[in-house]
């Protein structure tokens, strides 16, 4: 630490690193959550959106606490879990009508999804718990 910063410096520098990484760790889980394993009959890849997420993620881990590391360890684990199972689909079937997943499989992928959907929005309240922002958070696009 620079001994001319204070305390006080020293918290609002940190601060704002998370209030720039909190919204970019919720963008990159969103777009992971809402990503189509099919466009049209092309397979989409899962890991360019993960590994966003995952170096967002180890970023904000350094400034944060039990709470938020907590909730995003869960985070990680749900994406990867999402990107995971989009692998498998895409290996082990065709895409249906529409870039739809197949029936067989389709439990998996909108269980997988419901369960990062759950931890986006567990992370979102910490984070907003952690920068002090009061009121109820409402994710800008209604839930699938």
């Amino acid at each position: 630490m620079d001994a001319g910063l204070d305390d006080g410096a020293d918290r609002c520098v940190v601060l704002q690193r998370k209030g720039q990484l909190f919204p970019a760790i919720y963008a990159a889980a969103y777009r992971l959550c809402r990503l189509p394993v099919w466009r049209r009959r092309d397979a989409v890849d899962p890991s360019p959106v993960l590994d966003c997420l995952e170096d967002v993620t180890m970023q904000v881990a350094f400034f944060c606490g039990e709470e938020i590391n907590a909730s995003l360890e869960r985070l990680l684990t749900a994406a990867r879990v999402v990107a995971e199972t989009a692998r498998t689909i895409q290996a082990s079937s065709r895409p249906g009508f529409g870039g739809n997943v197949d029936e067989r499989l389709r439990s998996d992928d909108e269980a997988g999804r419901r369960r990062l959907d759950h931890a986006i929005t567990a992370f979102v309240e910490a984070a907003r718990s952690d920068l002090r922002i009061d009121g109820t958070w409402l994710p800008v696009h209604p839930r699938s």
